[in-house]
């Protein structure tokens, strides 16, 4: 072993008293200055040993050496095993320990991490792209195949960089010893994130534009089952959502915020458009303990990553992915359903849907764990290879959402040319996309009114939608019959606390949906009091009580029936209540965060698998095809400006007679169009049009001198 370690002289004295502590007899230690030139004789010394580089003060923990020798000799072609640090490498697990303790050789805080690790770690040794300290374990093989180090480089830049790149291309590895952690004595950042000496940056020319240290997910895997079990997990949640128009999906994002920062298990991060939230929202969120607000407008390259990224829906663009990829170790979505997955019908054209498709595999792919509200949605993803058994979870929404809204009576209901609303109505609430089924209401209603001599109204509040709405056919079946005019009332976009207005004055709830991931609308309803028909589809059709459905798919008069018992027998209104709200109180945002906290840890420590790999590479790989396209846009256009010139030039030297060059020039076409394409190369151009500018000018004097002035420019 080689302690070239720079620092304090007691920070040096402790490190060599912790190696000595825990080397065993046999090993032969040499205390040196920290230089490259030092080393190189100390591992002149040592020869035939393989030898530790010791490079900064450090403390290390019984059986450390006996581990970086498995880890290093696990492999024949491996040339250097760096050891785990606790902090201020790229190495490091994040954890700051406290310098002392009951053994001063070790610490009592390195003891307990390094036996927690030899237990939890996962040791898979993973491939890096270079050495890195403080400690190194450097196999003799790979000194004799490749040499000493270059003495005119600091000890750090010689071990960790120049002779770990000529190792790697003389075909040899580096590994990490993700069963051994050290203790760094000094304070200081990373070395590694230091300005890459120019030297090295010519010798070694891969490495000019990113140094990354692994280029794969192995290491982050490795690093965060050396960490264990932590107070809390960092956690980077997409909550860029919340600032449209409150939906089912903003509702469910915003609740499960709240339950996760309640849980006191989690670091959250919460990535917003803060120039677009609702600003009592956001203030909800800046209040949360443990939370910090990242936001979107002012993302930077450099923002760390997270161990966990979660996206609380599909992602709908590649950008989606690869934000999530760059903010994250580690990637959670939440598929909430597959209704735009399988509609053409809600984009503007077919390639704007083959788009999102694609977005959502890839979505899909790079995601270690992919959370879904019901057994439903499952199913229709392993039904469609979308993602392996494996990595699917099921979580159910909570339905204990904030109450603290005031009742609203909706404005527009007020207006006198309106159509009088008494309570009891239906309320048919949610967007007008295809599939919520808006025109069937509107059937129902004709059936109630003209089988049952129901009266009342049905009032439709919801969003519109610009693709894929049913406004048309509703607008169609009402010119239909005339008679229903005044009995529908078309709200369109309701706030929170008008919603809270009109579920406390209908007589129930029409949902005649299609299609629903969940379906919370029947659960928040009848937590209400208020009884809501609906169909037997999708997820509804497990999630619902039996016989709590009260639509007959799709038939009307069918329906009718059912549904004018809940409007006039109590007995049938209370039991249809009872059913889904004791079934509503069994989910609560609390059990639903606990169940994230479990997925996120199991997403941590998932292996490695070659699809997210790839998905991460994706990116990368366009991100430099757009700046590789940028760089030829800027060339060809200093081209052309060059040519430009060179044009003016040559006309300004030939003088005002006629153009030479351009739609109306002298010159023949074939003769412009080599001219151009000489402009493209600046040294050639100016040879040529240098010459032909002179002999213009030649010409020019002949015609004048010799012929006379009217002559000239022909």
């Amino acid at each position: 072993m080689v302690i070239a370690a720079a620092g304090r002289r007691a920070d040096v004295e402790r490190c060599e008293r912790s190696v000595r502590a825990h080397a065993g007899p046999a090993a032969a230690i040499l205390v040196i200055e920290p230089s490259s030139k030092a080393v190189n004789r100390a591992l002149a010394r040592l020869a035939s040993a393989d030898v530790v580089v010791v490079s900064e003060p450090c403390c290390v923990t019984a059986g450390w050496l006996e581990r970086m020798r498995v880890d290093a000799r696990a492999d024949s072609n491996t040339a250097t095993a760096s050891a785990l640090a606790d902090q201020g490498t790229a190495l490091a697990i994040g954890e700051a320990l406290a310098i002392g303790g009951q053994d001063e050789t070790t610490g009592a805080d390195l003891a307990r991490l390094s036996e927690q690790l030899a237990i939890s770690g996962l040791a898979l040794r993973p491939r890096l792209s270079a050495a890195a300290g403080p400690c190194v374990y450097v196999r003799r093989e790979a000194l004799e195949l490749v040499g000493e180090l270059d003495e005119e480089l600091e000890l750090r830049w010689a071990l960790e960089v120049d002779f770990a790149q000529r190792c790697v291309l003389a075909g040899l590895a580096h590994v990490a010893a993700d069963d051994v952690l050290v203790q760094r004595l000094a304070p200081g950042g990373e070395a590694g994130a230091q300005q890459l000496p120019d030297t090295l940056e010519q010798r070694h020319p891969q490495l000019s534009e990113r140094r990354a240290l692994a280029d794969s997910g192995v290491l982050a895997l490795a690093l965060e089952a050396a960490r264990g079990p932590r107070a809390r997990m960092d956690v980077t949640l997409d909550a860029r959502a919340l600032d449209g128009a409150v939906t089912g999906t903003q509702v469910h994002i915003l609740e499960l915020i709240r339950a996760l920062a309640a849980t006191g298990r989690l670091a959250l991060r919460l990535l917003v458009r803060t120039e677009r939230i609702d600003p009592a929202t956001l203030a909800l969120l800046e209040e949360l303990p443990a939370t910090e607000i990242l936001a979107f407008e002012e993302l930077s390259p450099c923002a760390p990553r997270s161990t966990l990224f979660h996206r609380p829906q599909q992602t709908f663009s590649p950008e989606d992915v690869a934000l999530a990829l760059a903010l994250g170790e580690r990637f959670v979505l939440s598929q909430l359903d597959l209704i735009a997955y399988r509609n053409p019908g809600y984009f503007a054209d077919a390639d704007s849907w083959q788009d999102y498709r694609r977005a959502s595999r890839h979505g899909l792919c790079a995601a270690e764990r992919v959370v879904v509200f019901s057994e439903h949605t499952r199913r229709e993803l392993l039904s469609d290879a979308l993602v392996d058994e494996e990595r699917i979870r099921v979580v159910p929404p909570g339905l204990d959402h904030r109450t603290t809204v005031e009742p609203q009576r909706p404005a527009e209901l007020d207006d006198p040319a309106g159509a009088e609303l008494a309570d009891g109505f239906l309320l048919c609430l949610g967007t007008d996309f295809r599939h919520k089924n808006r025109l069937f209401a509107l059937r129902l209603l004709a059936s109630l009114r003209a089988a049952h001599d129901w009266r009342g109204s049905l009032v439709l509040a919801g969003t519109h939608i610009p693709i894929g709405s049913s406004l048309e056919l509703e607008r169609a079946f009402l010119a239909a019959h005339a008679e229903l005019g005044d009995a529908v009332v078309s709200l369109g976009a309701v706030s929170e606390p008008e919603k809270a207005w009109l579920l406390a004055h209908a007589g129930a709830v029409v949902y005649p949906s299609v299609y629903e991931g969940f379906g919370l609308v029947p659960f928040e309803a009848a937590l209400g009091g208020v009884p809501c028909v609906f169909a037997a589809q999708s997820s509804l059709a497990e999630e619902a009580p039996a016989g709590t459905a009260t639509i007959v798919p799709w038939d009307a008069d069918a329906s009718a029936a059912a549904v004018h018992a809940l409007l006039t027998d109590a007995d049938a209104r209370a039991r249809h209540v009872d059913a889904l709200a004791a079934a509503a109180r069994e989910l609560s945002w609390q059990a639903a965060a606990e169940a994230f906290v479990e997925i996120y840890r199991q997403a941590a420590l998932a292996p490695v698998r070659d699809a997210a790999t790839l998905s991460r590479d994706i990116p990368e790989r366009e991100r430099r095809l757009s700046v590789e396209h940028e760089l030829e846009v800027a060339q060809l256009v200093r081209e052309r400006e060059h040519a430009r010139r060179m044009y003016d030039e040559l006309n300004a030297e030939v003088g005002s007679g006629l153009s030479l060059i351009g739609p109306h020039g002298t010159l023949p076409d074939g003769l412009q169009r080599a001219l151009l394409a000489l402009s493209a190369h600046p040294r050639t151009s100016r040879l040529v049009f240098g010459a032909l500018a002179r002999s213009f000018l030649a010409a020019r004097v002949f015609a004048r001198v010799v012929r006379g002035p009217k002559h000239e420019g022909r």
